[in-house]
């Protein structure tokens, strides 16, 4: 994990806040674009639906590896580094 400066580790907890509040058991986590996303979603006919979360693309894979390896949330096979939004499929 890269170090991070004050004010970046302030805007990050600030997104896991964010984020946190809409965890639920037996979701799973990601970084995508939205467009992407949608025809990934739709190609391989999952039902979930996703919800997004904007964020800056530094912090996506901080974010999201914090809630697979802190929190235990899975990560979805969609996810892919350095992506404008977080998305969280339930």
């Amino acid at each position: 994990m890269p170090s991070l400066s004050p004010k970046q580790i302030e805007e990050v907890n600030e997104l896991i806040e964010q984020v946190e509040k809409s965890i639920k058991p037996k979701c799973e986590i990601g970084a995508q674009s939205k467009v992407i996303l949608t025809g990934l979603l739709s190609a391989n006919k999952v039902k979930k639906k996703a919800k997004y979360i904007p964020c800056k693309r530094e912090y996506s894979d901080t974010v999201v590896n914090y809630f697979v390896n802190e929190k235990g949330v899975a990560k979805s096979k969609f996810h892919a580094n350095g992506r404008d939004f977080i998305f969280i499929l339930s």
